[in-house]
């Protein structure tokens, strides 16, 4: 397998902009759901509202250990539950992690998500938008049961950061043959084409 560098040195000025700008639109997305969400942080409550903010701007990622559980609460098998519900994601391009996938990401569940489809927007597809509460509450990850959008310190300590615990070969415990230049085929960002630096399903035949 190459050698990879992080993800930001492969990239062109130009493509550089284009995700700063994916990035600053996201957050002024989360931030206009704010308004539209009865969020606990807003009228000073200690308690969870299940509005469902966190989990459309900030899904949580569960650790390696979680995910077990929450297979065999769904009645599925591991294999499954990342097939199903969840696709492989990266913040350097040296450790990936399984993260829970977004309402409109079934189409690359059980692969790793091109990097612009990191600011799809979207409901955790574990979020029951109609009963407002997560489908695996129960066995939902720390990260979940700790960051509280009304305490702020919480959601600054990369210690209860799911992604954090993660490890160089953690994924390969759930994804054997897991290549990290593979991209299961999947819509284009037109802003960001297909060369734009991060690697395709066409690097694998290299």
């Amino acid at each position: 397998m190459d050698a990879l560098r992080p993800f930001a040195t492969s990239l062109t000025s130009t493509e550089v902009s284009s995700y700063q700008r994916l990035t600053s639109e996201y957050e002024s997305y989360c931030r206009g759901q704010m308004s539209k969400h009865f969020m606990a942080a807003k009228f000073n409550f200690k308690t969870c509202q299940r509005c469902g903010y966190c989990c459309l701007c900030y899904p949580c990622i569960p650790r390696p250990d979680e995910i077990e559980p929450a297979s065999k609460y769904l009645n599925l098998t591991t294999t499954e539950l990342i097939q199903k519900y969840m696709v492989v994601d990266t913040a350097d391009c040296r450790i990936f992690f399984l993260r829970w996938a977004k309402e409109g990401q079934e189409d690359i569940t059980g692969a790793r998500i091109p990097p612009w489809r990191t600011y799809d927007r979207g409901y955790c597809i574990l979020f029951d938008n109609e009963t407002k509460g997560c489908r695996i509450h129960p066995v939902r990850p720390v990260e979940a049961r700790i960051i509280k959008c009304w305490d702020s310190k919480t959601g600054k300590d990369k210690k209860l950061w799911g992604m954090n615990a993660w490890g160089q070969d953690d994924i390969l415990k759930f994804l054997p043959d897991f290549n990290p230049k593979y991209f299961r085929t999947c819509s284009i960002s037109p802003s960001l084409p297909p060369d734009n630096g991060a690697f395709s399903a066409a690097d694998n035949e290299a």
